[in-house]
């Protein structure tokens, strides 16, 4: 799979689940999440390979989640075509609260990344339970890396040998970081696409890339034990979870910066009684004292949202994603 900066002439989205006839939302409720069986357990989805902070994240609040809901999740790992496969399988499940789906906002970014391949609407073909956390997209190299600043190592991507920069896949938060980084100091940016952060890291240990940009979560064994050196936080303030590492601003790098998220969701047509019973439990964990400090220290920030503040905020991408990407022709052929 090629990345390619060529126009995007038109948008298709095929709604997938939209129009499933809704079940009695009161039985529903009763029957859906209750204990698991060997004939079905509930499943969590993940759309990116075991490794990467969407994984911790997943496999933490499966475990809670399963305890609040008094049944037993499995966590399946569904990666590809930048999450699409997760997001498509997961939208064509039936809406009984027994499968949930656990994502970025590469759910929004992919309808304009793979323009007219998309077999979903992200509004349309799901039911937002709650966004679950967040957490700082940092800038990483190898530990022996001759790159000490940001400064470094923009001065490299413009200089004629240029660099190759790591991210999860295509569309979240940290390939659009790397869109801007681009973008604001010229140069050459290579992507390089894998499946997630787990192996994007993997590349990089391995000498494949010259830097990767992830989630803090997925680096933060690897910084700690000095195999990957930090070279900046993509957000405004340093962060709490990570003070020493410096800001993009403070290396004198400017970019617009999007507020990234973890959210759940499940498919369109969930009844609502379902709906607020998962929402309940979400809210629960993240009230829980020894859960945030147990998010905090894998690096996340735990956030909590109304399902209809989820809807709005899905709303916000939709609008603001596709010109973005759409202004520096971003496709996956």
């Amino acid at each position: 799979m090629s990345e390619t900066w060529a126009g995007v002439s038109r948008r298709t989205v095929l709604g997938k689940g939209v129009g499933l006839a809704a079940l009695a939302a009161t039985s529903t409720a009763r029957a859906a999440l209750g204990p698991a069986t060997d004939a079905r357990s509930a499943r969590l989805v993940l759309p990116l390979a075991p490794g990467g902070a969407m994984d911790v994240l997943g496999r933490s609040l499966a475990a809670e989640l399963g305890q609040r809901l008094g049944t037993s999740f499995v966590v399946e790992n569904r990666a590809g075509a930048g999450g699409n496969l997760a997001h498509e399988w997961v939208a064509g499940e039936r809406p009984d609260g027994q499968t949930l789906l656990l994502t970025s906002n590469a759910l929004v970014a992919n309808v304009t990344l793979f323009a007219g391949r998309v077999r979903y609407d992200p509004q349309r073909s799901f039911a937002p339970v709650s966004i679950v956390a967040s957490s700082p997209t940092v800038v990483v190299v190898h530990g022996d890396a001759p790159f000490r600043t940001m400064g470094a190592l923009a001065a490299q991507a413009r200089s004629g040998a240029g660099i190759s920069v790591g991210t999860p896949g295509f569309g979240n938060g940290n390939h659009l970081a790397l869109v801007k980084l681009h973008r604001a100091q010229g140069g050459d940016w290579r992507h390089i696409p894998y499946k997630g952060a787990g192996p994007a890291l993997v590349g990089l240990l391995g000498g494949e890339t010259d830097a990767a940009i992830v989630a803090l979560p997925a680096a933060q064994a690897h910084l700690q034990a000095g195999r990957l050196r930090a070279l900046a936080v993509v957000q405004e303030r340093r962060s709490s979870l990570a003070p020493e590492i410096p800001t993009l601003a403070e290396a004198g790098i400017t970019i617009a910066l999007d507020s990234g998220w973890f959210g759940l969701l499940a498919p369109a047509g969930t009844p609502q009684a379902v709906v607020e019973r998962v929402h309940g439990a979400v809210t629960g964990a993240l009230a829980d004292e020894g859960f945030r400090r147990q998010l905090a220290r894998q690096g996340f920030e735990p956030v909590g949202s109304t399902s209809q503040a989820f809807a709005q905020q899905l709303a916000r991408d939709v609008a603001a994603f596709p010109p973005l990407l759409q202004s520096i022709g971003a496709r996956v052929e």
